[in-house]
């Protein structure tokens, strides 16, 4: 339990917006749900990798103090990650080939993500945020709604599992370009972390070597 805790943390996935901070942003239902769909597929479809900056902000009710991190993340199909954390320390999470791996220093810790039942529910809640790949998921309720800048895509996990750590995923989509900006976690309770991200590269290279932590 205790590793499950900190890949959670590690992964910005131990994460305050009610219905009134939405009207204040001036979100409101999307008038044309069906539109959207299909951007959102045509641009998933098109999507084979990503690399991108990344500020991780967690709050804690506990805490004054904004937690910040920093980093760099990869994302390539299918289902291959890095989230390289680079401030305030050095710390690297990878998911590739089914496997799930933590790089601390020089200790590295590998985990197959189908023989543990919360890895895989992690490596779901992942790929599902930054990918854009949340649409006709069974694992999520969903409901779509749009500002002057942003498509917001809440989802609400149906497994209790989950949604004993998160209460909801919020994904941002900017309407110039279909891109995530940014995914906020909720927890049952008023902690939440945002990560934003920044300096997008779509479709570039990503050799498979950006995945082997024995480098």
């Amino acid at each position: 339990m205790k590793i499950i805790k900190l890949m959670i943390f590690g992964f910005a996935f131990l994460m305050l917006t009610s219905f009134v901070s939405l009207q204040e942003e001036g979100y409101k239902p999307l008038s044309n749900p069906d539109e959207f769909i299909q951007k959102v597929k045509a641009y998933a479809t098109a999507t084979n990798t990503i690399q991108s900056n990344f500020k991780q902000e967690k709050h804690l009710t506990m805490l004054e103090e904004v937690l910040i991190s920093e980093g760099h993340f990869i994302f390539k199909k299918k289902n291959n990650v890095v989230w390289s954390y680079t401030r305030p320390t050095d710390y690297t999470i990878v998911v590739h080939d089914g496997k799930f791996i933590i790089k601390d220093g020089d200790k590295v810790k590998e985990f197959d993500i189908a023989s543990n039942r919360m890895f895989k529910e992690i490596n779901n809640m992942i790929v599902t945020s930054v990918s854009g790949n949340f649409l006709d998921n069974p694992d999520f309720e969903a409901s779509y709604l749009e500002n002057d800048t942003y498509y917001l895509a809440r989802l609400v996990p149906l497994k209790p599992e989950v949604h004993e750590m998160l209460s909801e995923i919020d994904i941002y989509l900017d309407k110039k370009d279909m891109q995530v900006a940014k995914v906020k976690f909720m927890e049952p309770g008023d902690d939440f972390t945002l990560i934003t991200f920044s300096d997008k590269i779509l479709n570039g290279p990503v050799p498979d070597e950006v995945f082997n932590m024995a480098n």
